[in-house]
This record gives C-alpha cells, structure tokens and sequence, in this order.
C-alpha cells in the first residue's frame, strides 16, 4: 500500500519514519522523490501507520481543517 505524504525532504525525515514503524513493520519503505510511504500492512495496521505518520508531520489530517492546517506549514 502506498501512502502520500508530505515534508519528506531528506535522509533525516527517512529516519524519523524508520525509528518510528520500521521496527514494526519490516517491509516499510520511504521514498523522498515522490514524498512517499510503501509498506505491506492490513487496513487496521494501515490505520495505525497513517496516526503515526500525521503524528510525527508527514501526513495530513482528513478534513478540511487538516487541509487549512496543510496550507499553513
């Protein structure tokens, strides 16, 4: 499953997504270019993934609070 993200810029931002699932779940994938997460996972996993994600700032909230707050980053 791959997930858009956003503010994937760097090696750094790789690593805070590794530290944070790839423990977890071992075939996780970042990729910069496309600001991009892959990772094989269930829909509840997925759900988990996505809580972490917007969590550390790679994801936006649903909505359009999360989209106004997307704007203002």
């Amino acid at each position: 499953m791959k997930i858009q993200c956003v503010n994937i810029k760097c090696q750094g931002c790789v690593n805070k997504i590794q530290e944070s699932l790839g423990q977890k779940y071992p075939s996780l994938r970042v990729d910069i270019p496309s600001q991009s997460v892959e990772v094989e996972a269930s829909e509840e996993e997925l759900k988990e993934i996505k809580t972490k994600l917007q969590e550390l700032g790679f994801l936006t909230s649903e909505g359009i609070m999360g989209k106004i707050k997307g704007f203002f980053k």
